[in-house]
This record gives C-alpha cells, structure tokens and sequence, in this order.
C-alpha cells in the first residue's frame, strides 16, 4: 500500500505567498527609490533606516524623514523617489515601528531625544525635517528645544496642536473603539485605510489580509504608543520659539486630524505657510507622493536659512 502523502494546508501557503509579495512589493519601492538599508545602535536599542548619500557636492543636506504612530518608514518610498538627488535622505523606522528595536517611552519627548541622538551620530548636520502625524509633533519638538539641528520644517498633517476634534476624535469618544486600532481582519484594515485616505488604492484581498495580519501582530506595542504619546502630544507652547522656516501640507479631508489645525499651527508658526490639497486625506505622502515632493523641494529650494542658535 503506497504511504501516504500529506499535502500542504492551502490556506498556509496562500499566507505565505501573500506575505512574500508584500515584502517584495516593498523591496522594489525601495529599490526605485535608490534607498539602502542601514542601522545604529542607540542608547534605546538598534534603529533601523533607508538611506540614500546625496549627490552633487561634496557635504549634501540631508533631509530627515519621520512617519506616524503604528506607521513605519514605508509611507515614505514613493515620495522619496521623487524627492531631488542632491539631497541625502535618511527614513527611519522611529523605535518601536517597522524593524527598529521597542523602547522604554515613546512620549514626544523621549523620541525627539532619539532623533536628537541619532543626528548626532550620523554627524549629518542640520536637515530639513519632512514629517508626517506623530513625526510632526517629533519635528516641533526638536526644532523647538534643538534649533541648531533643524534648518526646516514640512509639517504634512502634523500632530502637536489642535484647533477642534477631527471624525476619528470624535468617533474615538462616541463610541470608545478606535479604527485605527482595532485591527483583526483584512476587513478592518480596509476600513481603517478608509479614515486614514480620502481615496485609498485598491489592495487584492490576499495581500490586505497580510497587512492585516502583520498590523494585529503589533497590537500591544501600537496601543503603548498611543498612550504614551498622548502625555505630551500638545507642543503649542513651544510653537513661540521655533524660527525654522515651515511649509505646513494638509488634506482637505482629513479624518484623523482636522484640517482646522493647520491655520492655527501656520498662527502659532512664525515663519510659516499653507497649502491645503482638495480630495487628500491624512497621508498626503502616500495619496499624492509627486505632487508633495513637488511642493517639499520647491519649499527647500526657497527656504531662508535661519541663523544657528
């Protein structure tokens, strides 16, 4: 009698092969955008990041990029490649994200200190700082309390102050669940997808459910953050003292913070400007990656420089 052979679980391999396209998806994007993977070790643990040296001269600028809580630094490949050569870049995973190490505190503070840090040791100089939600209050912070590291601002739907509830707020407290959270199934990704864009892409069911699956994964970690963040979230008194020249970038339809913030922050900003773009929602870097580039390197190429603190 012929033994018997045991097939594979089909379900199985078709998670597997789902979960290997995304991380060649990603790979490429990457790879078009000319960025290599780097790490350091920091006084937190080991951070991870893409880099790319500027070209062009002999000391480029570089250009630091920070995403959002329970993002990581893929909400920057597609811009990236759109951003111009002569600048270095430098994208990290912010800790606890993507594949940097966890840490002990992720208050706005404490990660503004590990910026500050990894600088420092990067021996990069001053950048210009494109960030993105929680990267926002971060880029606030460190231009506030180290000015001499930061020659701009590009705030894209930036965290730190608040003029009024955005829906999500909202929704937050009517109804206690948080979408942006609460993620199970490729279902609830999808719907988060839909607070988070004003028009999200469309993603095949195999590979939502692997984004699905690796964003579950990191539930505990995601809510720490969350918390955390929330101690020190509100940077308005620092605004005063920031004189880094500051392109804020908003979408119309933002659902996780309310486009009304970003005449208060352009108020409270002394050396600031607005655009708001029609029919983008919270990650404008991801909704319209060229124009946004577009706008970033127009800004940095008209900057002022500000004088060293």
């Amino acid at each position: 009698m012929p033994a018997r052979v045991r097939l594979p679980n089909m379900k199985s391999v078709l998670t597997g092969a789902a979960d290997y396209l995304l991380k060649q998806g990603l790979a490429a994007e990457q790879k078009r955008a000319g960025l290599a993977v780097a790490s350091i070790k920091l006084s937190f643990g080991r951070l991870e990041y893409l880099e790319r040296t500027g070209t062009g001269s002999d000391a480029p600028v570089a250009i630091l990029m920070l995403h959002g809580a329970t993002a990581d630094r893929s909400a920057w490949l597609r811009m990236a490649r759109h951003m111009g050569r002569q600048y270095t870049l430098v994208i990290p995973d912010l800790p606890g994200h993507g594949h940097s190490d966890a840490a002990s505190d992720y208050s706005i503070g404490a990660q503004a200190a590990r910026i500050k840090e990894l600088l420092c040791q990067l021996t990069v100089g001053r950048v210009h700082v494109i960030a993105n939600s929680m990267g926002g209050a971060i880029a606030l912070h460190l231009a506030a309390t180290w000015p001499a590291l930061v020659r701009s601002l590009t705030l894209i739907s930036a965290a730190g102050v608040e003029a009024g509830p955005s829906w999500l707020q909202e929704h937050v407290a009517r109804t206690g669940a948080n979408p942006m959270l609460d993620i199970e199934a490729g279902a609830d990704y999808r719907a988060m997808l839909r607070i988070g864009m004003a028009a999200p892409p469309y993603i095949p069911g195999p590979m939502l459910g692997a984004l699905a699956r690796g964003f579950a994964g990191r539930r505990d970690i995601n809510r720490r953050i969350v918390d955390d963040i929330l101690r020190d979230l509100d940077q308005s008194e620092k605004l005063a003292g920031i004189r880094a020249p500051s392109l804020i970038i908003w979408g119309s339809d933002d659902k996780v913070l309310s486009v009304a913030n970003a005449a208060l922050l352009q108020q409270r900003l002394a050396n600031s400007k607005t655009v708001v773009l029609d029919g983008i929602g919270h990650v404008a870097m991801v909704e319209a990656p060229r124009k946004v580039a577009r706008l970033c390197m127009a800004f940095l190429g008209s900057a002022p420089t500000t004088p060293r603190a």
